[in-house]
């Protein structure tokens, strides 16, 4: 069994209901003291000017707090993506290397570094992907989203990554998170969800991946838990591992191209018992 597997059953086994409410109530009353945006700098805070326009300066211990309130809420309710933004900004410091080196390493990722761009449309610029040739990356995108009724809008922006440029990859990779929707042709089911975590993981070194892919399962029905360890982490896991980069992808020069040449250019592969399930099967809990 999987590192995935063998921990998230532990955790299930451990962790009661009543528990987990209880820690999550707790965390989340200490997580919102240090996000809200009403919040005082307190003197461990104001030590430090902030280093970029989102940045919320916070010591060890408020990102633990963050970091437990922001897993646990989002284990409790994972309709609410800011639950895990927020546990991805604050368990990423110190986690940046594989994808800066990722980066550095490649042409396009040395551009986008280099250049900053971010994922925005404008209402004209949005509806022209809808035509766009059919099986063209940007109407397959373009298609899904709405399908699944999601804005490209929605993705918020990162605070507590204490380095300008770390938080700035972290925003890439947030932002471009319904392009690996798109590539790897999975919905935002609980099951598929957990799949982009494990790929994404495998991609970045990221801890987010990691800890929803280990947590996630739990609130799986028996079926879908079958369906995930059986065939969803073993393919997220090869093919995280084996891909291109993603981080490295400038996915807004991708639009007009086939989405089949952006696969292959990619070299990701659709997941085998995926294809013969319809969109509307995977109806566990929708997350956003």
């Amino acid at each position: 069994m999987s590192l995935v597997g063998l921990v998230s059953g532990a955790v299930r086994r451990v962790a009661t209901p009543a528990a987990l409410a209880g820690a999550a109530f707790v965390a989340a009353k200490a997580m919102a003291a240090f996000t809200s945006p009403d919040a005082k700098a307190d003197s461990a805070r104001s030590m430090t000017k902030p280093l970029y326009e989102a940045h919320r300066p916070s010591t060890t211990l408020q990102k633990t707090f963050i970091a437990t309130g922001a897993a646990l809420m989002g284990f409790g309710d994972p309709t609410d993506g800011s639950h895990i933004a927020a546990l991805g900004d604050a368990t990423s410091n110190g986690f940046f290397g594989k994808i800066r080196q990722q980066m550095i390493s490649d042409p396009t990722g040395r551009r986008i570094l280099k250049e900053r761009p971010q994922i925005s449309f404008t209402p004209e610029q949005w509806e022209a992907l809808a035509n766009l040739p059919e099986g063209s990356f940007g109407h397959t995108y373009y298609n899904q989203m709405k399908r699944n009724g999601i804005s490209w809008s929605t993705r918020p922006p990162v605070h507590f990554v204490d380095n300008e440029e770390d938080a700035y990859m972290l925003l890439r990779y947030r932002q471009c998170h319904d392009f690996y929707h798109t590539v790897l042709d999975l919905d935002i089911s609980v099951v598929e969800e957990l799949a982009i975590k494990v790929f994404e993981w495998r991609q970045t070194g990221l801890p987010v991946g990691l800890i929803a892919s280990v947590f996630g399962p739990l609130r799986l029905p028996p079926n879908e838990k079958v369906r995930f360890f059986s065939h969803y982490l073993p393919w997220a896991m090869q093919c995280g591992s084996q891909a291109k980069p993603i981080i490295s992808v400038y996915w807004e020069e991708m639009l007009e191209r086939s989405v089949d040449e952006v696969r292959k250019e990619m070299g990701v592969w659709l997941l085998p018992e995926r294809n013969s399930v319809t969109h509307a099967e995977n109806y566990t809990a929708v997350v956003h």
